[in-house]
């Protein structure tokens, strides 16, 4: 049901867009032969607008089929592997590690304000899907592409720009497991498995952090193995 009304407003959006667009350049080229200032920025202002809602729910709509996609992929391949494959594997290994990874601290504008435009651009430039959260060396929150344009597809005006709003209708991004720095890589697997986990973090003393272990990276792993 809910899947159905957000195709249905996607839909609706869309149509509205091209139904404006069309409509404000008719206005603007045959009934507005002088073209004064107010009718240029009428027009330059409504269709920059359109064409962001529409970008919006393209990318969210292409993200979202990617996104499931890949998660199918990592379900089955999660779930047919051997123990006996992964345990004597260090995490160490295969994690990526802290001074390679790419963070942000929790006291970063667009995080304390859940800038949702600018946290997706600024993914979009790392050319990452994942954005971890640091408290000092401590990882708070993993937020992940799709979560941000799944709510710029809700919301392409009016997104979230409260960060603790922004945590209790996305609950997940504080969702992630933890391993030692001694473990393998079947342990992280477990905890995937066992707890529904995109990310496990390895940490040392103090639960500082190591490194991390992401679900695609033990599919990338399998995949070469095979």
């Amino acid at each position: 049901m809910e899947t159905n009304k957000r195709d249905n407003l996607a839909h609706a959006l869309i149509g509205f867009s091209i139904s404006g667009i069309i409509l404000i350049s008719i206005i603007y080229i045959y009934l507005s032969p002088n073209r004064d200032e107010t009718g240029e920025r009428l027009f330059s202002a409504l269709l920059p607008l359109f064409s962001t809602w529409v970008g919006t729910v393209l990318v969210f709509y292409f993200g979202r089929e990617s996104f499931e996609s890949a998660s199918k992929k990592y379900e089955q391949i999660i779930n047919k592997l051997s123990p006996e494959v992964l345990a004597d594997l260090p995490a160490r290994q295969i994690m990526i590690d802290k001074y390679t990874m790419v963070s942000l601290p929790e006291t970063d504008p667009r995080i304390a304000k859940a800038d949702c435009k600018q946290l997706l651009q600024f993914l979009d430039t790392i050319n990452k899907s994942r954005l971890p959260i640091l408290k000092g060396t401590k990882v708070q929150y993993v937020v992940h592409k799709s979560i941000l344009t799944e709510e710029l597809a809700k919301n392409p005006t009016t997104p979230l720009t409260d960060f603790a709003a922004f945590l209790k209708k996305y609950p997940t991004i504080a969702q992630f497991g933890t391993i030692s720095e001694n473990d393998s890589v079947d342990t992280a697997r477990k905890l995937m498995k066992t707890n529904g986990y995109k990310d496990v973090f390895v940490v040392g003393l103090n639960s500082d952090l190591v490194g991390w272990l992401t679900d695609f990276q033990i599919i990338r792993y399998m995949d070469v193995k095979s």
